[in-house]
């Protein structure tokens, strides 16, 4: 039929929609967000943090996407 896509902003909101669609006997799908995911681990916020700073201070390598599977 159709596919929603429903935003939702907190944990209750994520409750009260799956009870609704349960209630409805309405099959879905749930998918993490992965930005979410990553920037929830305090160790993994320090390392990106450590490598925006190591490759502004030229502690890096840019990769030609081009060239990358050649």
């Amino acid at each position: 039929m159709s596919t929603l896509v429903v935003h939702l902003e907190n944990e209750a909101q994520e409750k009260a929609v799956k009870a609704v669609l349960e209630a409805l006997q309405v099959t879905f799908e749930q998918e993490v967000d992965e930005t979410e995911y990553i920037m929830s681990s305090p160790n993994m916020v320090t390392r990106i943090e450590q490598s925006e700073v190591d490759f502004e201070n030229g502690k890096g390598a840019k990769v030609d996407l081009n060239k990358l599977w050649k």
